[in-house]
């Protein structure tokens, strides 16, 4: 489990993201039909580099298993 503040890595197969760091921002609440998956919004410092004059990516949400601390 992550916390607000955590330096996380997105996990390489993500293919717009992997291997970027990022910060989290919040940590999502639980919700009962989706079992026991967590999600963090993270905030990257830089747009992604398939698209670099766009701000739109510098906030995601992740599930925990694809991040890594």
């Amino acid at each position: 489990m992550f916390h607000v503040g955590d330096v996380v890595t997105v996990r390489r197969n993500d293919t717009l993201r992997g291997g970027e760091t990022a910060r989290v921002m919040q940590v999502l609440p639980l919700i009962p039909e989706h079992g026991q998956i967590r999600e963090y919004i993270v905030e990257f410092q830089s747009p992604p580099t398939r698209f670099p004059s766009s701000d739109r990516f510098l906030f995601c949400i992740y599930r925990e298993e694809e991040l890594m601390g």
